[in-house]
């Protein structure tokens, strides 16, 4: 019999010149081998031909019978989910993005109880790697509390999740295609081929609780402190950015004189802070008329910036209309809200 003669007698397909066994199925060539003039018999037998669009797409459209029942017995819990999609898988010749519910709540767990062990360990490492870029981005966002928790929601838990539930359903058909490949590479009989799989559990509870609920208190662990330091400097911004507001009735002061008379007042009514309730952040609030600064210092609202200070600055631009700089001392850029960092 010809080498290039030869064809796969469990799925048909063309065997390579000297390969020792079919690159589709995985069959041994020394049990697989038929010759071509026996292939279309055995194609027949062993297999099914699903609907093409042409002649040239036969070969991807073929699949055997026994692989339905074989991908059942190899990827056990789940069957009537997954063996559909791993023949649709088989038909195309490729697999495709899905969406799976169990690998988005809960992907790391889901992964080592499906016993996808490096698969597992990225997906547990997703949400770190969400976190540590939350905490370079929490800064630019906005310095009410919602947007900052919905952020922290969508980059640390959402997103992590998405990518595992694309990829769930592949990696898991990758995983069973090899094992069913293996056991017919060992034998050349179907049933023996089944009886091999089910010796083999599929599944693992254990090591979905243990090693997926390990990796999460683990992320957990790496992932907390950080969050908790965003979300501090975090609360200090909002803090800041209500004193700034409270002292807004002194600046229109400064603005009112100079719109009226070109000059900085001597004086300011101080008065007017005390319905901002400004006293609940500034342990003082002084006024130099020579230039119209404002120095705000910081009192027990915020203890980890007691004693330091804001400075705001009036500058007249060529409309001769006033805007005000915030100039920040000794406060860590951490701490400072839009209306200063943007200074």
């Amino acid at each position: 019999m010809s080498e290039a003669g030869r064809t796969c007698g469990r799925c048909g397909d063309i065997l390579r010149v000297g390969a020792a066994s079919c690159v589709r199925c995985g069959a041994r060539a020394a049990l697989a081998a038929r010759s071509a003039d026996d292939a279309p018999a055995s194609i027949f037998l062993d297999t099914i031909h699903l609907p093409g669009e042409s002649a040239a797409d036969a070969r991807q459209t073929c699949i055997r019978p026994a692989l339905a029942v074989l991908f059942r017995v190899a990827v056990g819990p789940s069957a009537d989910y997954y063996a559909p999609r791993f023949l649709g898988y088989e038909r195309a010749g490729r697999t495709a993005a899905g969406w799976h519910w169990p690998s988005f709540w809960l992907p790391s767990v889901w992964a080592f109880y499906r016993k996808l062990w490096l698969a597992g360990l990225a997906f547990a490492l997703l949400p770190v790697a969400g976190a540590f870029a939350f905490t370079e981005l929490a800064n630019r966002i906005d310095n009410a509390s919602m947007p900052w928790l919905l952020g922290a929601v969508l980059v640390i838990w959402f997103l992590p999740g998405i990518i595992p539930a694309l990829v769930a359903n592949s990696l898991l058909y990758r995983r069973v295609r090899r094992m069913v490949q293996r056991a017919e590479a060992s034998t050349g009989s179907a049933s023996q081929v089944a009886s091999l799989l089910t010796q083999r559990s599929p599944t693992s509870l254990a090591a979905g609780l243990l090693l997926g609920g390990g990796a999460i208190a683990l992320a957990a662990n790496v992932v907390a402190p950080g969050v908790r330091s965003a979300w501090f400097e975090h609360e200090v911004r909002a803090k800041i950015a209500v004193a700034l507001a409270s002292v807004q009735p002194l600046q229109q002061q400064v603005e009112d004189s100079w719109s009226r008379v070109r000059a900085i007042p001597l004086k300011l009514d101080v008065d007017t802070l005390r319905v901002q309730a400004a006293t609940a952040f500034f342990d003082e609030v002084s006024f130099r008329p020579a230039n119209g600064r404002l120095r705000l210092g910081l009192g027990q609202s915020i203890p980890e910036l007691f004693g330091r200070s804001i400075l705001l600055a009036p500058t007249v631009d060529a409309s001769q209309h006033i805007h005000w700089t915030c100039i920040p001392v000794d406060i860590p850029a951490k701490y400072l809200p839009k209306e200063c960092s943007k200074n």
